[in-house]
């Protein structure tokens, strides 16, 4: 019976970081990436719930548990491909007035089949300060978000997981981001 316990312990942690199979998903015609297999699309409920806004995302996918998502949004763009820099500059502030707290990983343009990025990989913390008694737990996220003119057209490219699983999901988060593919 000890052994018994021991083996399916065993088997249970090896199982659960196994790495997931992916598949590739066609967003629109000119972009794809790919993502987990397990992923499904994220029904409308739960985009209103998670990611409220005026604009329903272009393409919203998540976990079977529903805690790592992954979100394309579209926009009209008032920037041009050559200005990935004022659109570093513009989202970043952007990025630190939506949080509590920010800590980034990674700031920085890059090249992904054929594509500029402007890519920002961070943690952040969203505490509830605006109510004095009650307070709800903060809300801690690591994320990796890439922005993209294409076509006079801005898109936003987000995966959200939860803090505590960062160390599972590292690896495959930013294998996703890096198959994003545009045109």
């Amino acid at each position: 019976m000890k052994y018994f316990f021991i083996f399916s312990t065993i088997l249970v942690l090896f199982t659960s970081f196994a790495a997931p199979k992916f598949k590739t998903v066609n967003i629109t015609k000119e972009i794809s990436v790919t993502l987990p297999q397990d992923f499904g699309v994220m029904p409308d409920d739960v985009i209103a719930t998670k990611y409220p806004s005026p604009r329903k995302p272009l393409a919203a996918y998540t976990s079977p548990n529903r805690l790592v998502d992954f979100v394309v949004t579209e926009r009209p763009s008032m920037f041009h491909k050559d200005d990935l820099k004022m659109v570093q500059q513009f989202y970043k502030t952007s990025i630190n007035s939506k949080y509590s707290d920010v800590k980034f990983i990674r700031e920085e343009i890059s090249k992904i089949k054929k594509q500029d990025f402007v890519i920002f990989e961070f943690t952040s913390t969203v505490r509830d300060e605006d109510r004095k008694t009650n307070r709800l737990a903060p809300i801690r996220r690591y994320t990796i978000v890439q922005y993209a003119v294409y076509n006079e057209k801005l898109y936003i490219f987000t995966i959200n997981v939860p803090i505590d699983l960062k160390p599972a999901w590292e690896k495959s988060a930013t294998q996703i981001m890096e198959s994003i593919k545009v045109g």
